[in-house]
């Protein structure tokens, strides 16, 4: 008891002090968690895929070089060459879509600089493959 007669928080109940640490200490956790996903939840990290364009062209130039012949005509030569125009904007038709998509940035796999030599592609998901697959349904 106090000098007044009237006792004192630790007097009253017992492990009172450690009950409003823990409160304290679970309430500062609690709002540590909500900042934290509200952070996360308004700046995103970037999203985006890889294609490898260059693999893309070989392969049209690969294409291009088994049709021609010596002594085109001049139209065949025409042709080829639409053709190859008409190839270039089947891919960046494809890129569209596979932006659209996903909804993120298409990277050309050669821009990349580095990955790690685990052969972990750090979280790009490589989409040639969904290109090639677009690019053949534009074909027929």
């Amino acid at each position: 008891m106090t000098e007044k007669g009237n006792p004192s928080a630790a007097e009253v109940e017992p492990g009172r002090g450690l009950y409003s640490y823990v409160v304290t200490w679970l309430l500062s956790v609690l709002s540590a968690c909500i900042i934290g996903a509200a952070w996360i939840y308004t700046h995103p990290s970037p999203r985006m895929v890889r294609v490898d364009v260059g693999s893309l062209l070989d392969e049209q130039k690969q294409s291009l070089a088994a049709r021609i012949k010596p002594g085109m005509s001049e139209e065949e030569q025409k042709a080829l060459f639409m053709s190859a125009t008409e190839y270039a904007n089947q891919v960046n038709d494809a890129l569209d879509v596979v932006a659209k998509e996903c909804g993120c940035a298409v990277v050309n796999t050669a821009a990349i600089v580095r990955l790690p030599e685990t052969g972990d592609t750090s979280g790009i998901p490589d989409m040639t493959g969904r290109v090639r697959e677009l690019l053949s349904k534009a074909k027929k």
